[in-house]
Formats: structure tokens, C-alpha cells, sequence
């Protein structure tokens, strides 16, 4: 292995709709790095990033995975992620580890939602993309169709710099536009994946491939002078200078390469890694997201100079080091042996070890430099959770925390024994560390477990890992819809507080308003500009007001979103700057109470998590596909024709009426209709509510 401090590095993700290939061409590219010896294979269980038991089992990603490979004298580090939408915290939070990705489309389906919902939330955090249309050796490819839609529903900076050799049956290599070369991939298989040797240009691609170099200089033209005068001459322009016009373009994020191939072909492997060793951006030109001084919350910009800093944005537990914190290094370097500030928990921490992570194994190191993906065994308790900037002690900043969308379904689990009830309560609560999007709630009286998730895949998968993983046997209720309470309207309110506590008199008044509008989500609270000096008097009021908004007045559900305003706020005989902890307290029960006051006079609807459904399903069973969304309660807003003579429905209907739902689909369909659900938005109930709950 080469030495890691004179190699450039890419921090690169796979991403796609589920079975678009991102787990089969993720071994490709291990395995023609020579990073493994032999390509796994999902259906047979032995891929290398597909290694908790319940994704060979089903033949799904469920937690993304790292895994890294050099090419030449870069090293790529690489973040598999899961496809279905029930797993999307796995992709959200890996993005921020990310500084470009691979957008793997499928040749067959073209441009699926999940695709799409997947490259807006890499533009918005400025990753830059590579696009590869797989599977064009299956029947049914079309890379026109491919490239067509993602111009057309994700990019119109999208372009092909290959053109395919043959198509389905037929495919046999690619054509490389920047360099008008071809390759021919037909050849027998090679154990050790040698780089491809250009063939002479086929004479029926010959015109096709020159009119998609002239589109490709053609865009290219208005983003790079050089290439402008070469096209407004007639010049061809070398390969060399459209290449470098490429990679700005790239990383400017004004243009996306469209590569094809097969995840199961050596040499599309072999040239997907030399674009991204060529188009997309080491760490030091990807777009830094800007840390904030937590003690004045000014923007703070750090190179790949600076002190340490980095962002933790996953955790995983190990028998032997407990919780280890997956930590994108954002500038400087770390050490073994270190004291790092986890600026949230507020705590000085001690690296006990820097690892590696290739999918399951880890491979220790001695120190972690800017760009690294590493996964980090803390010294201390309750420090290193997803979503903490870790930093040098000397330099405090705070990088944007990970957000994750509320649960929308649940699951109550009974232990059967005193043993199971322990191992249920180690196994829920190690789940939830390892992902924020699963919350757990415990009745201390009866034992029972109450897990939350983001649909029936996502809690199916997690009860079935407590089993396999921590040897819990329980027993599982009905799925129940998780129900929030919106606010119906806005309402101000002031209460005062005054008693002893602990001997000490505690008197505040707290005025406050409470809002609600369509672009609130979640809970947002704020001080009018006179009370923002009185930082800690104005936490108190903060923590009050939630505590009192956490559960709704029309039938206790959490209440979906709010904001309040801290309007006014007095403390007879103290200073808000400098208020005691008596005072404190009692700034954080007048906030509830006024809090409390003022939800009940806005008062609140019930609402209810309505899913986004699409369902690709043959022209034969069409009516019958929509009969049944129709059945559930949902309603069908567009029929549009899909691949293969097929259509995709699209439409919505209440989670409540959708359990059992991919059942009855794939009976009234034979099995042959594709169906995805997600979360679409809060609802109010129809008339009739009690008897849901």
C-alpha cells in the first residue's frame, strides 16, 4: 500500500434507487483496484459491504458502508448506501461525509424518485456528481432513454462522455468521447482485471460518437474560453483541454459526466475509476461547510491547515471498543493519543484509536488528516454521537448538526423472559445509537418496548436484527401510525412564577408567542432582540416552552411543529445576565406554564403521516394495481407510461390504510408490480378518528 500522505483522496458515495446495482458495482471497483480478490455476489451472500446477516439474507443494503482502494495515486474512499427509502437517514447522514458521488441509474428504469429526491439532496450540499447508467447488458437498455431523462428531471447540465457499444444482449463496450477511443469489453473475463486496450472505432458509431463530442465541446464551450475558440473555429479541441473544462465544470457543479456500463464488467469498472480520479474533487477543491464559533455563532471557515476539526456522522458498536464515531476529518489532523473537544457534549475527550474501515474490518492507524473517513474509539462516556464536532480545544467551532425526519410508524415488542426483557433493552437502545432515526420509548412497568421507525421495512429489519444480533425473543404488536398535533392557530401568553425552591424564592415572569405556518418543521424557538444578551435565563425558557409543547392538547401526540417567540421576560430582584439557579428554574416554569397557556388557546388538529406511492406495473394489471390504491383510502394523481410496455402509477394514501399493502399488491398483480412508499406530508384525519388510535 502506497503512502497515504502522497496520495490525492476522493471521498466519493454510491447512490441510487433501490436495485439500481450500487452494491454490485461497488465490489467491481474493489475488485479491479485489487482491493479484493474476488467479486462478491449479492444473491449469494457475499458481497463486502453487504455483511450484517439480515442484507444477505434479504439482498438489500440497510446501513451504508465504507470501504476504500487506490487507483493509481489516488485513494478513493467510498460510502455504499442503501436504496429504499425507509433507510434514507443512512444516505442523508453519509453525505455529509462526502465530497462528490456516483449517481448510478438503472438503463432499464431510467430515472426513478428515489434518483431524484437522491441528486437534489446532492446538489444541495454542494457534492458533485458523476452519473453511470448500469445494467445496459439487460434486456430492455436504452442509454438515449437514460440520458434523456436525467437531463430532463434532474440536470440539464448532463452529458454523455461515453455512448455505449451495442445495447441489452447486444452491449459489448463503450466509446470515450473526450478521448475518441473505443473499448471492447466482450472478451474473456481476467482474473486480475487489466486496464482495457482501446479497439479501432466501430464504423456504425463513428458519426453518432463525433455528434456527441461536438454536444459535449458544445456546453462545454460556454463555461471554458479555451474550448469557446476551439468551437467557433471549427477545432477539434485536444483531449487534454476537454478534460481539464470538464473537471471545472464539474466541480463548479455546472455539469454532470453521464458514464454507461455493467456493474458486472471489469473494464466499465476500470473507467468509471479514472473518471473519478479525473472529474471529481479531492477534499481541498470540494465545497468546506463553515463551522460557527459557539460561544458568538459567527461564521468560521477552516483549511486544510487549520487546527483539527471534524464532523462525526454515524455510529457503530464494536465488542471490543464500544461506540466507535465514523468522523469525516474537515481540517487539520488527529492523532492517537489526542485531546479533542466534542463541542456539543462540551467535553474533552481522549483518542484511544484512529481506524480504517474497510466494510467490517478495521484496520488501525496512527493518525487521521484532512479528507480522512475514520472511525474513532473515544475515552469517555456520552461523547462522540452522530451528528458532534469533534475539534482542537484551542480552536472551538460547531459544524451544522444532522437532522432526521420523525418517525412515522411504530412497534411495541413484549419480552418473553426477565433475560429477553435485558437483551431487548441493550439491543433497542445500541439500534438507536447506531441510527437516529429509530426512537425507542420504555414502559418501566411492563417492560414493553416501543420502537419507532420510517416504515414497515425499517422496524421489520430492526426487530429481526434483535433477534439475529442480540438474542431477544419478544413478542411484536400491529404496527401503529405514529400521529402528530398541528397547531390551528396562533396565541401569546404570560404567566408568572413564584415560590420557594430549596429555600431560596424563585420569581419570574415569562411573556411568549407561539406561531405555526406551512414552512415550520419541528421545533424552533427564538428571544426578541433585548433578551438575546441573557443566554442562559433564555436556554431555561427554551427548555420550559419545549417540555410543554412536547405533547398536544386534542389527544397527547407530540405536536408536529412550532415556533416561539420569547417576547418579554422579569426576574424581580435579579439580572437576566446573571440570574442564579433559582432563578433559572424559574424562568423554565413560567416559560412552560405560558407555553402551555398559549397551546391551549391556539389549540390543535390531529394529523396523520399521508405516503407518496409510485407503482410500476404491466398494462395488464393496471386496473387492478389502481383498484387497490383506491381501496386503501388512496388517490391516484398520474398514470404515466414506463419501460418495457409498463405504466407508473403515482398517488397518495394514509400509512394507517397502507400496512399489508405490498401483500395485496403483488397477489391481485402475480408479483409482477413494483411498488415504493414515502413519506409525503402531515394530514389532517378524516372524521372518525378514535378509532385509529
Amino acid at each position: 500500500m502506497a503512502d497515504l500522505a502522497s496520495l490525492s483522496i476522493r471521498d466519493i458515495g454510491i447512490l441510487a434507487h433501490i436495485d439500481a446495482g450500487k452494491t454490485s458495482l461497488t465490489e467491481r471497483l474493489l475488485f479491479v483496484s485489487g482491493r479484493i480478490r474476488e467479486a462478491g455476489d449479492i444473491d449469494e451472500g457475499t458481497t463486502t459491504t453487504d455483511y450484517l446477516e439480515v442484507e444477505r439474507a434479504r439482498g438489500i443494503t440497510i446501513k451504508a458502508a465504507a470501504a476504500n482502494l487506490e487507483w493509481g495515486r489516488v485513494r478513493i474512499n467510498i460510502i455504499d448506501t442503501p436504496g429504499h427509502v425507509d433507510f434514507s437517514s443512512e444516505v442523508g447522514r453519509s453525505l455529509r461525509a462526502l465530497d462528490g458521488a456516483i449517481v448510478l441509474v438503472c438503463a432499464v428504469a431510467g430515472v426513478q424518485s428515489r434518483t431524484q429526491a437522491l441528486y437534489r439532496a446532492c446538489a444541495r450540499r454542494g457534492v458533485a456528481r458523476l452519473a453511470f447508467v448500469n445494467k445496459m447488458d439487460r434486456r430492455g437498455a436504452s442509454f438515449e432513454r437514460a440520458l434523456g431523462d436525467f437531463v430532463r428531471l434532474l440536470d440539464p447540465g448532463a452529458v454523455a462522455i461515453q455512448l455505449p457499444w451495442g445495447e441489452g444482449e447486444a452491449f459489448r463496450g463503450v466509446v470515450d468521447l473526450v478521448e475518441m477511443k473505443a473499448y471492447d469489453f466482450s472478451g474473456p473475463s481476467e482474473t486480475a482485471a487489466p486496464r482495457p486496450e482501446p479497439s479501432p472505432m466501430p464504423p456504425e458509431l463513428a458519426e453518432r460518437a463525433s455528434a456527441a463530442r461536438v454536444a459535449l465541446a458544445e456546453l462545454l464551450a460556454e463555461l471554458d474560453p479555451g474550448i469557446m475558440e476551439d468551437f467557433v473555429a471549427g477545432r477539434e479541441t485536444p483531449p487534454e483541454r476537454l478534460k481539464a473544462g470538464l473537471r471545472a465544470a464539474v466541480l463548479s457543479g455546472r455539469a454532470t459526466p453521464v458514464l454507461c456500463g455493467s456493474a458486472f464488467c471489469d473494464g466499465a469498472a476500470v473507467l468509471l475509476l479514472d473518471a473519478v480520479a479525473d472529474y471529481l474533487p479531492a477534499p481541498s477543491e470540494a465545497a468546506r461547510p463553515e463551522g460557527k464559533d459557539p460561544a458568538t455563532g459567527e461564521g468560521v471557515a477552516l483549511g486544510p491547515g487549520g487546527p483539527f476539526s471534524g464532523l462525526v456522522f454515524k455510529t457503530s458498536g464494536d465488542p471490543n471498543f464500544g461506540r466507535l464515531s465514523w468522523l469525516r476529518v474537515r481540517s487539520g489532523r488527529a492523532a492517537v493519543g489526542d485531546r479533542v473537544l466534542d463541542v456539543g457534549a462540551g467535553k474533552l475527550v481522549r483518542i484511544t484509536r484512529i481506524f480504517e474501515i474497510q466494510a467490517d474490518r478495521l484496520e488501525s492507524v496512527p493518525n487521521a488528516s484532512d479528507g480522512a473517513i475514520v472511525a474513532l474509539a473515544l475515552g469517555g462516556q456520552g461523547v462522540g454521537a452522530t451528528g458532534a464536532t469533534l475539534c482542537d480545544p484551542r480552536r472551538p467551532l460547531l459544524y451544522e448538526p444532522i437532522g432526521f425526519e420523525e418517525p412515522v410508524v411504530s412497534l411495541a415488542l413484549e419480552p418473553r423472559t426477565r433475560e429477553d426483557g435485558a437483551r431487548l433493552r441493550a439491543g433497542a437502545a445500541a439500534l438507536a445509537d447506531e441510527d437516529p432515526s429509530i426512537r425507542l420509548r420504555e414502559d418501566s412497568q411492563t417492560g414493553r418496548i416501543e420502537l419507532s421507525g420510517m416504515g414497515e421495512l425499517h422496524l421489520e429489519v430492526a426487530t429481526e436484527r434483535l433477534e439475529r444480533d442480540y438474542g431477544a425473543r419478544f413478542r411484536t404488536g400491529k404496527p401503529r401510525v405514529a400521529y402528530r398535533e398541528l397547531l390551528a392557530g396562533t396565541a401569546a401568553a404570560s404567566e408568572a412564577f413564584d415560590r420557594d425552591l430549596g429555600g431560596e424564592r424563585a420569581r419570574a415572569t415569562v411573556s411568549l408567542s407561539l406561531w405555526s405556518g406551512a414552512e415550520l418543521k419541528g421545533f424552533s424557538f427564538a428571544a426578541s432582540p433585548a433578551l438575546r444578551a441573557a443566554s442562559s435565563v433564555v436556554e431555561a425558557a427554551r427548555r420550559g416552552a419545549e417540555a410543554a409543547l412536547s405533547v398536544g392538547p386534542s389527544a397527547g401526540f407530540p405536536l408536529e411543529s412550532a415556533r416561539v417567540v420569547l417576547e418579554g421576560l422579569a426576574l424581580p430582584g435579579g439580572s437576566p445576565s446573571s440570574p442564579g439557579k433559582a432563578a433559572e428554574r424559574a424562568v423554565e416554569i413560567a416559560a412552560s406554564l405560558a407555553a402551555g397557556k398559549a397551546l391551549r388557546e391556539a389549540g390543535t388538529v390531529i394529523v396523520e403521516p399521508v405516503m407518496r406511492l409510485e407503482l410500476t406495473v404491466g398494462e395488464e394489471f393496471l386496473g387492478l394495481a389502481a383498484a387497490a390504491i383506491s381501496g386503501r383510502g388512496g388517490r391516484i394523481e398520474s398514470i404515466d407510461a414506463a419501460p418495457e410496455g409498463r405504466s407508473l402509477l403515482s398517488g397518495a394514501a394514509p400509512l394507517r390504510r397502507l400496512f399489508g399493502f405490498a401483500g395485496e399488491l403483488r397477489s391481485v398483480t402475480e408479483g409482477r408490480a413494483e411498488y415504493s412508499a414515502r413519506f409525503l406530508r402531515f394530514e389532517p384525519v378524516t372524521p372518525g378518528f378514535s378509532e385509529y388510535y
